[in-house]
């Protein structure tokens, strides 16, 4: 990977807070893919699939060595860990990255989540993975919740690559008022003739390069294509949380959020996977 320039930065930067996503090249290097794939394919073919994540194609929670030392392994039941979670959490390229375009106060959750399309695999439904959005943090313009995405392969629209609506992590639009809940027991009862399989105007197609990092804010409504080839399609993605609330990011120049300003009037709050009062609120007011 060679290194983002100041103006390269700059550029990923804005497109992660304004589109709520955004792309870097050859992050991962070759070593690590080969490892990363004959890890991945162990675990694929050695466990049926589930029929409860046939959108996702597979939902497989790996924990890195230090969490599986600390004794709180997420998932515990599936019982998986690897010392290959550590390296890629820690991966010096990555680090760089995210410290280009200036992402500040990371803290991995330690796992890596290995989400693999079968070959002939249906498409993913459109949805949102924050959890917070009760909490004022939902309405900031930069985000505090990503997620950290590498392809094992090429993808195309022909092998179920990525789908994204820009802007949709701060503006509301009626497709979020008719998801159910992300990858809870509703959405995955439903068909695909539902209306969050269906295309959307201002959809966009993010293939990428084997080893590209791909960055989400965890608000932005996104989805997959399906997979139409006859190889299964693999990504490994990492959650972060960045930006600690209420801390605003060194390189904010604009006048601060009026629910950073209000920061000690606020308490705790609930949970919640679906988008209320929060969501473009701060866009609103402004």
């Amino acid at each position: 990977m060679s290194k983002l320039s100041p103006v390269e930065a700059l550029v990923k930067r804005e497109q992660l807070v304004r589109d709520g996503f955004c792309i870097i090249p050859g992050v991962l290097d070759d070593s690590m893919l080969e490892r990363w794939i004959e890890y991945s394919d162990s675990v694929l073919d050695a466990t049926p699939h589930n029929p409860d994540t046939k959108y996702q194609g597979s939902d497989f929670h790996i924990n890195s060595r230090r969490r599986y030392l600390r004794g709180d392994m997420h998932r515990p039941d599936l019982g998986l860990w690897s010392p290959l979670v550590d390296e890629l959490v820690d991966l010096p390229a990555a680090d760089e990255a995210c410290e280009a375009i200036g992402i500040e106060g990371k803290e991995s959750d330690d796992t890596v989540l290995i989400l693999s399309k079968p070959a002939q695999g249906p498409a993913l439904y459109w949805h949102q993975d924050f959890m917070e959005w009760d909490h004022p943090k939902a309405s900031l313009p930069w985000p505090t919740r990503i997620f950290l995405s590498y392809y094992l392969v090429d993808t195309t629209v022909e092998n179920g690559c990525l789908r994204a609506i820009p802007g949709t992590h701060l503006k509301r639009i009626p497709l979020h008022d008719i998801l159910p809940a992300a990858h809870g027991p509703e959405i995955q009862a439903l068909d695909t003739s539902h209306p969050v399989f269906a295309d959307h105007p201002d959809a966009i197609d993010l293939p990428v390069k084997a080893g590209d990092l791909v960055i989400n804010d965890a608000r932005l409504l996104h989805a997959a294509h399906a997979n139409r080839s006859n190889q299964r399609r693999t990504l490994l993605l990492q959650w972060h949380s960045i930006f600690p609330w209420p801390g605003v990011p060194s390189w904010w120049a604009r006048p601060l959020p009026e629910v950073i300003q209000r920061a000690s009037e606020f308490g705790s709050y609930e949970m919640s996977r679906i988008p209320g009062k929060y969501l473009g609120a701060e866009r609103a007011a402004g």
